[in-house]
């Protein structure tokens, strides 16, 4: 999961031209991965809203029979190449029974949650978020006809610098939409 991570990272280190040709308006009105809600996050006095949500699997990570699964939710249209001036992004990470073409529902106890808010030019990193396993709920995944709910309540994310100084933000996460399966060249980049 970090690994996708830091390739997007890579990606919007390297792409200074086009930070500076795009504005702040360019806010998503929703897209390829846009459900019927976004999901917000508030975390050390920093806002990102999620409206492209994805799923993938990472065959690399699969093992003793369980498929490693991530749920990806991008501030923006990431595999529609729109960039915009600040980006957020963050991976839910988990292993399952199943195979990969089909996303799991369930309850599940065992993830990880990690990514940043408002990486930009001028600060490519942004806010290193994570979620703090031992105070979190579990990740529960359902799906209604076409559309998919995910929730963990309650979500408290670690965010900061350096562990030394890490912040802890109480929240929860909850989305009800569309959710379909990452474009494969996401693993092939």
């Amino acid at each position: 999961m970090k690994k996708l991570l830091m390739i997007a990272m890579a990606l919007i280190m390297s792409l200074p031209l086009v930070f500076t040709s795009c504005s702040d308006d360019d806010d998503n009105e929703g897209g390829g991965g846009s459900g019927s809600s976004k999901v917000s996050l508030k975390i050390d006095g920093q806002k990102a809203d999620f409206g492209y949500i994805y799923w993938n699997t990472d065959p690399e990570l699969s093992h003793n029979g369980k498929t490693y699964y991530q749920l990806e939710f991008w501030s923006f249209d990431f595999y529609g190449k729109k960039i915009q001036s600040k980006m957020s992004m963050f991976y839910i990470g988990f292993y399952a029974d199943g195979s990969e073409s089909v996303l799991p529902t369930g309850t599940f106890s065992d993830y990880d949650l990690s990514g940043a808010l408002n990486a930009s030019q001028s600060d490519p990193e942004g806010l290193y978020i994570e979620e703090d396993d031992s105070k979190s709920g579990k990740l529960i995944i359902s799906k209604d006809g076409g559309n998919y709910s995910i929730t963990i309540d309650p979500l408290y994310i670690l965010s900061g610098d350096d562990e030394a100084h890490l912040t802890t933000t109480p929240t929860s996460l909850n989305y009800t939409g569309k959710l379909p399966k990452a474009p494969r060249q996401s693993w092939d980049d």
